[in-house]
């Protein structure tokens, strides 16, 4: 990382303003080169955190391109732990490129995508796990997407990870202390206190996971598909729940032939609402793909709103349905509630026997509001889930698991009271998969899978 990188940090486009971000050894004789202050300043003798008002020239013509702002950060103590220079521009599209143009003609590298905070990780100022809150604070699409990212960019996660990986060490020195003395007769911490610990930090590690499906939906949005047979009115309640008409509505079966996601927000959760092809035996072969589409956005959604015509009897598509939600969460809604009903409810009932029914009109609007809160009450779970320490990623989620099945089999060790270097090992693989997520080891196709999620300038 000897090298000096640049690349606009805001979005590109018209705006009031543009950041070019600098950072490395050079950063700043290479941004003061271009910089020509309102009052002198010695190139050597920028103050850290200050803001200098000048312009920017070019060096060729000497012809000025700019007026800017230029804040200096001097390592240790800048996003990336080296040298930073930040030179705000008004943000027009020609002049934040010929600046940054003219950054990269004096010495500076294009930065690559997430690559400022790629140097933050590798330069110690962050851990992993807080170099991928970075782009979850910016992608966060809602109040409890923000404060779960937020808290994990402020350490939350790693501060628990790191006292449970320091534990496990010193547990892990005890017991290879007493393999490695075992003969000099000295006196090492108790099995069933190494049990006690282990125990008390594998719980802890298995409440973490559990907190998984609701981390990925503030992180993600819930995923919430419509199914039915054809004509039960699943466009039709797609467009009232998003209140435009983005899907197409006619009366004939199989008009929908394809899955259309969109995306509405109820109170702070952003629900992906995915309106997927009718269910039917013997369909068209145009509408197979559907079909096939259908079945699965059902496997991977959240939850399955399950829409049945109320003004028609059920048929052998509604069984097809049936077969196709069992055990899978699912709320069972009755559409076009303001016709007459001719739905066997009793028969309904006894398919769905701990379901709840909702009845709706997509015309007329009843039930949505009912509708999205039993939406909202499944995504959010349990209200007390502390949004400062969840996991929101599948990384993670794997790590855990493997720590927490290793951790377990190390209790079981103790338990039977098998030697020490089975404790051990499944001690050490524990350790190194929270080592993993904190980024202590790490491969490069990892980094460049996680830090290839970023922007350029980020």
């Amino acid at each position: 990382m000897s090298d000096t990188i640049t690349a606009i940090a805001t979005p590109m486009g018209e705006g009031g303003l543009s950041v070019i971000r600098v950072s490395g050894l050079a950063a700043l004789s290479i941004a003061s080169g271009l910089f020509r202050p309102a009052q002198s300043v010695p190139k050597k003798e920028f103050i850290p955190q200050r803001v200098y008002f000048g312009e920017i020239l070019d060096p060729d013509s000497q012809t000025i391109v700019d007026e800017v702002l230029l804040t200096y950060f001097k390592a240790p103590k800048s996003f990336t732990a080296e040298d930073v220079v930040e030179i705000s521009a008004h943000g027009g599209l020609f002049v934040t490129t010929k600046i940054l143009q003219l950054l990269k003609d004096q010495g500076a590298r294009l930065a690559e995508p997430g690559e400022f905070t790629r140097r933050a990780f590798l330069n110690g100022r962050i851990d992993l796990s807080q170099a991928e809150a970075v782009t979850d604070v910016i992608h966060a699409a809602s109040e409890r997407a923000l404060r779960s990212a937020l808290a994990q960019l402020k350490g939350s996660l790693s501060t628990q990870l790191n006292d449970w990986f320091e534990r496990l060490l010193a547990v892990l020195a005890q017991l290879e202390a007493s393999i490695d003395f075992s003969e000099e007769g000295l006196e090492f911490q108790k099995r069933e206190t190494s049990l006690q610990e282990i125990q008390a930090i594998q719980k802890g590690i298995e409440a973490l996971i559990q907190t998984y499906r609701q981390g990925k939906i503030f992180r993600e949005g819930a995923h919430v598909v419509l199914l039915g047979k054809p004509n039960v009115g699943k466009s039709s309640l797609l467009n009232a729940l998003l209140n435009e008409d983005r899907a197409i509505v006619t009366p004939m079966p199989g008009t929908t032939r394809d899955t259309l996601e969109e995306r509405v927000r109820i109170h702070d959760i952003h629900i992906n609402l995915i309106d997927a092809a009718g269910l039917r035996q013997n369909p068209e072969s145009i509408e197979k793909e559907g079909i096939k589409r259908a079945k699965a956005a059902l496997d991977r959604a959240d939850l399955a709103l399950v829409i049945f015509d109320a003004s028609n009897p059920l048929d052998k598509n509604d069984d097809l349905l049936i077969q196709e939600v069992t055990g899978k969460p699912h709320r069972v809604l009755l559409n076009k509630s303001d016709l007459k009903e001719h739905l066997d409810m009793h028969a309904l009932q006894e398919k769905f026997p701990d379901a709840e029914f909702i009845r709706v009109s997509a015309k007329s609007g009843t039930g949505l509001t009912k509708l999205c809160a039993s939406i909202y009450q499944f995504v959010v779970g349990d209200s007390s889930l502390n949004e400062t320490l969840v996991i929101t990623r599948e990384r993670h989620r794997q790590c855990l698991d493997a720590a927490n099945t290793a951790l377990i089999k190390s209790c079981a060790s103790l338990e039977q009271n098998l030697s020490e270097e089975f404790v051990a090992v499944d001690i050490q693989i524990a350790m190194d998969r929270l080592a993993i997520i904190l980024g202590k080891t790490f491969e490069d196709d990892l980094l460049d899978q996680i830090f290839g999620e970023f922007c350029i300038g980020k």
